[in-house]
């Protein structure tokens, strides 16, 4: 490491991989240096748009080169790259990564590596892509004392929330994000949420030095909203967004994925098609937007260059980008603990003491009604509730009882009411 040139290598050539090489070997050298050594690659002899000499299919000979001193990881998935980013933190390297299953994997032991070998890590693409948000929690804020991060994190239900709310069917609105390439063929971890459970957890322990395990993050996906829930939520002057909530007061801390009504002067409401906003609210900063493009090559390239900019000028310091982490200052709530408001919607019989039956059977399981609507007649009754803050346990108790109730012919739809 000489003057403001460095060495740098590649892991991974895909989509997401031929982006940043693109960027790398566009920078200008008044910013900084870059030398682009290797590549890897699984298969060397496929056709791409990198000089061959570059490829490898040898992760050694990345791990083994002293002149290299910072590696980037686009591999995707878990393995092998975990390894391959703990070995190179290990030697000294410097390491960048887009790969929020790993970050939520072992986040925290990563960032401990590079403390005790005194380089950086940085994977401010992980969560939000294009958007610098880590950067600021972890630097600008880390003197904070936050309570709450909120984020619209997934640019693939957004896009088809944000159509469904125009008109689309679920499934018009997804088959077009496929279309578009925002959506994968199996788009599982979008829409059922599974893509921002992992960033959620990324989240929570940056902000608050709290590690959920997949298992303990309640996650709900947005594959049972419908057109009439827009219809409803239009009515009330909310939209539905699948957002991720991390609380952390005095109540204990909590992280959890799931579609909430959300009021339309909400910052998060005004977040259409894919783009992505993270909400964050402390003590002493009231409540702080980041927004912008969440998803795509492009926009993950963009953080990506940031974090290598970023990462030379902290190699030449040798010291790791890391403040020790934060503690955890509260105890783990779990979900069924946690107070929420639920908008219910129930297709109920038309005859007398209908609703005394329902709201018995909230009031039974110490949960009140704030406001109640009912429309049709016959077979065709539809009652509309939203309730007070309750215990989640409470209100899916409620839900349980009610559902088996003569009276009641079906829980249409139950969504949580943002507050």
């Amino acid at each position: 490491m000489q003057n403001n040139s460095y060495t740098v290598a590649v892991l991974g050539a895909g989509n997401i991989g031929s982006a940043v090489i693109a960027r790398l070997l566009e920078l200008e050298n008044e910013i900084v240096d870059i030398n682009l050594k290797k590549v890897l690659v699984s298969d060397i002899s496929k056709d791409r748009d990198v000089d061959k000499k570059l490829l490898t299919d040898n992760f050694s000979d990345i791990l083994d080169d002293q002149s290299i001193d910072l590696v980037i990881e686009v591999l995707g998935g878990v393995d092998p790259g975990k390894e391959y980013i703990k070995s190179l933190l290990e030697g000294g390297k410097a390491v960048i990564t887009a790969n929020k299953d790993i970050i939520a994997d072992c986040g925290s032991e990563l960032v401990q590596l590079a403390q005790e070998n005194n380089t950086c890590l940085y994977f401010e693409a992980a969560v939000a892509a294009g958007i610098p948000v880590l950067k600021p929690l972890i630097e600008s804020l880390r003197g904070e004392s936050l309570k709450r991060v909120t984020g619209i994190i997934n640019g693939t239900s957004n896009y088809i929330l944000s159509s469904m709310e125009e008109g689309s069917s679920y499934t018009d609105a997804l088959n077009t994000a496929q279309d578009l390439g925002y959506a994968e063929p199996d788009p599982t971890n979008d829409v059922e949420g599974v893509d921002a459970k992992f960033k959620a957890m990324i989240l929570s322990m940056i902000c608050f030095g709290a590690n959920p395990t997949p298992e303990n993050l309640y996650t709900e996906g947005i594959s049972t909203i419908t057109k009439e829930d827009f219809d409803w939520a239009n009515r009330l002057n909310k939209t539905i967004k699948l957002v991720a909530v991390i609380d952390n007061e005095n109540e204990g801390f909590n992280a959890r994925v799931h579609p909430v009504l959300i009021d339309t002067k909400h910052p998060l409401a005004a977040i259409r098609g894919s783009l992505n906003a993270v909400v964050v609210e402390g003590e002493n900063i009231n409540q702080l937007v980041f927004s912008g493009p969440g998803a795509g090559a492009a926009p993950t390239a963009s953080a990506i260059i940031g974090d290598v900019l970023s990462a030379c000028h902290q190699l030449s310091s040798d010291q790791s980008n890391w403040y020790p982490l934060r503690s955890q200052k509260f105890e783990n709530k779990e979900f069924k603990n946690v107070s929420s408001s639920w908008f219910v919607r129930l297709s109920v019989k038309d005859e007398p003491g209908v609703l005394a039956s329902i709201a018995g059977t909230f009031g039974e399981n110490n949960v009140s009604i704030e406001s109640v609507i009912q429309e049709g007649r016959g077979d065709q009754a539809e009652l509309v509730l939203v309730t007070h803050e309750a215990p989640e346990e409470d209100l899916q108790n409620s839900i349980n009882q009610i559902s088996s109730l003569d009276s009641v012919a079906s829980v249409t739809s139950t969504l949580r009411v943002y507050s």
